[in-house]
This record gives C-alpha cells, sequence and structure tokens, in this order.
C-alpha cells in the first residue's frame, strides 16, 4: 500500500516461533506527530485558533486515502474489497510536517490477504463513528468508512460528536449506539460554520460544504458519495474556502506548539491536560499474532483496542487454522521489536 495519506505497510511475512509456531508478522512506517483526536481536544486557550482550511484539509486528505484503499486491486486486477471498519481521529495522522495519514489500513489490508476479515453478521469499530449498516452487522463497503469520514468532519467543525450515545449502567456503548437517534443536525453544523469559523450561513460555499457533510452522514449508503474520489472532487470544488497550501502552514504550526507544550510541560514533570494517563488492556494473545512497528497512535480511550504500537497489538487467526489452535494466554508470547 503505496499512498502519501496512508500509513504504509513495509512487510508482511511469517516466522516460524517456539512458542507461538508459524506467526505473522507487519511492518509499518514510522510516523512522528499526533493524532486528530488530540488535535480535536487541544487546549484552546493556549493554541491559535484552526481556519476553516484545516478541516478541509484533513477532510480531503483523508478521501483521498479513503479512494486509494477502497479501489485496490490484486495482480489480477480483481478488487480486493478493502474497508478500513474503525475510522475516527485516533487512528488519523498529523505529521510534525503537516501530513495526514490514515493509520491501521495496514492492518486490515493484512487480515484480508490471511482471510479473516470482517464479514456480515460481525460487528467491530469504534459505535460513535459507525455507520448504520455497521452497527447492525450488514455487510460493507467503501461508503461505511465514508460515513465515518462525515462523523469525523461533523466532530471537527462543531466540537462534539455526531451520534450522542447514552451509555447506562452496566451496557455497552454498542448497545446505546443501537438506540442513539441519528437525526440531521444541520443547525449545530451551520452553526458553527458561522460563529467558529466566520463562514456566511446563506453563502453559497457554505452550502455546498454543508451538502457535503449532511450527503456523508445520510443513513443509506446510496445516499451518500459513492467512493472518496467523489468527496475529494466536491472539496476541491470550494475554492474559496479550501486552500490547501494554508491549511497546510496551519496544522504545521499546530503540531510544532504540540510539541513545545508537551516539552515544556514533560521539563516541569506536568503532564499535558489531554495526556491519556491509562492504559488499555492487551488483547488476548491467539496462535497467529500480527505484530506492526512504529506507527505512532495514542491510547484510544473510546472501546476499541489500538493496532499500532510498538509491540504485538492484534490476534489473527486464518480461518482455515482456527479449529486446529489453542488459546492458552500463559503458554504465548508478547513480541517487541
Amino acid at each position: 500500500m503505496q499512498h502519501p495519506n496512508v500509513v504504509q505497510a513495509r512487510h508482511f511475512r511469517r516466522i516460524s516461533d517456539e512458542a507461538l509456531g508459524e506467526t505473522w508478522f507487519l511492518v509499518m512506517e514510522l510516523v512522528r506527530g499526533h493524532t486528530l483526536r488530540r488535535l480535536l481536544h487541544h487546549d484552546r486557550t493556549q493554541l491559535e485558533p484552526l481556519p476553516i482550511s484545516v478541516p478541509l484539509l484533513v477532510m480531503s486528505e483523508i478521501a483521498d486515502g479513503l479512494h486509494f484503499a477502497h479501489r485496490l486491486t490484486d495482480a489480477a486486477g480483481n478488487p480486493v474489497g478493502l474497508v478500513h471498519r474503525d475510522l475516527k481521529p485516533a487512528n488519523i495522522s498529523v505529521t510534525n510536517e503537516g501530513r495526514v495519514k490514515i493509520l491501521d489500513f495496514g492492518i486490515a489490508w493484512a487480515k484480508r490477504r490471511l482471510g479473516s476479515a470482517t464479514g456480515g453478521g460481525i460487528t467491530k469499530g469504534t459505535p460513535l463513528y459507525m455507520s448504520p449498516e455497521q452497527l447492525h452487522g450488514e455487510p460493507l463497503d467503501g461508503r461505511s468508512d465514508l460515513y465515518a469520514l462525515g462523523a469525523i468532519a461533523f466532530e471537527f467543525l462543531t466540537g462534539s460528536a455526531y451520534v450522542k450515545l447514552d451509555v447506562v449502567q452496566g451496557g455497552s456503548p454498542l448497545e446505546a449506539a443501537l438506540k442513539a437517534s441519528f437525526a440531521p443536525r444541520e443547525p449545530e453544523l451551520r452553526w458553527a460554520l458561522s460563529k467558529r469559523y466566520g463562514l456566511e450561513e446563506s453563502a453559497r460555499p457554505t452550502e455546498k460544504l454543508v451538502g457535503l457533510i449532511q450527503s456523508l452522514l445520510a443513513k443509506y449508503p446510496d445516499e451518500r458519495p459513492q467512493e472518496g474520489g467523489e468527496v475529494f472532487d466536491r472539496l476541491e470544488g470550494l475554492r474559496e474556502l479550501h486552500r490547501p497550501s494554508g491549511g497546510r502552514g496551519a496544522l504545521r504550526q499546530w503540531v510544532e506548539k504540540r510539541n513545545e507544550l508537551d516539552r515544556e510541560a514533560a521539563e516541569m514533570g506536568e503532564l499535558p491536560e489531554d495526556a491519556e494517563t491509562e492504559q488499555p488492556p492487551r488483547p488476548q494473545v491467539s496462535a497467529t499474532v500480527l505484530l506492526s512497528r512504529g506507527s505512532l497512535a495514542e491510547d484510544d480511550p473510546e472501546g476499541s483496542i489500538e493496532g499500532i504500537s510498538l509491540e504485538a497489538v492484534e490476534p489473527v487467526v486464518p480461518e482455515d487454522d482456527q479449529a486446529n489452535k489453542t488459546t492458552d494466554r500463559d503458554s504465548r508470547k508478547w513480541w517487541k521489536f
């Protein structure tokens, strides 16, 4: 997978290990920067407000990366049918140079090669950004990822999540998402574009942007843009608002300021306000373990296992091997490169 907006998978190999047996590992590109999740939750009293060109640049580059991944073909030219399934702010990286990269596509690609990609009837991902069809365990295509892009864009522009989850005691985010309303929240979006970004509510560019976000968040896949390239082209049409060079410069300045604040906090022995202090539980090790190397992503408190770190992160068992494998955790190892 070679695209500037997708973290690259360098190597995908099988090795023989005494404890794990035949084991797959995935070596990935090293990305230095911050996740979009941190960008969305940054301290606005310490950092300059972001111009509208920044969220539009982020949307554009995510859309371009999705377009590439969704259109991947095998050696015979047949579509691979790759779907991310867990696109969210914690899986989007903003590099120190102001570049936007999608994390975890390498893992989705590797799982597809192993024949263990999630199919219909199985729900995996982060409920806050799942499409309605994904929440109900239906078969997915790239339009599900485009819904997640719309949810990310709405949160970026308004400062609040598109779906409001009411998790009851003893319940789960998935159960809450299944009961949540997917009613359009256009008034909030228009208010944010006017008050946070200074756009005229009735101006043609504003109407185009609102229409694009609303179409991405459509309940039914047929009502959404059909591919990432369509989203990219519609954003390119917003020339009055979408200035990639200006957006990249603002992103780069934000990352530089965020790094400076982190260094100052470290020197004073203080954690940044938005730093995570709790580590998520490690997934249980199974017979075949997918290893990844070097794509930096923050710990994710939103309920799904982060698939990118410097250690074994994602158990993957090829479908034809599952019946022959045991899952005794005490007999396995955790590996680090």
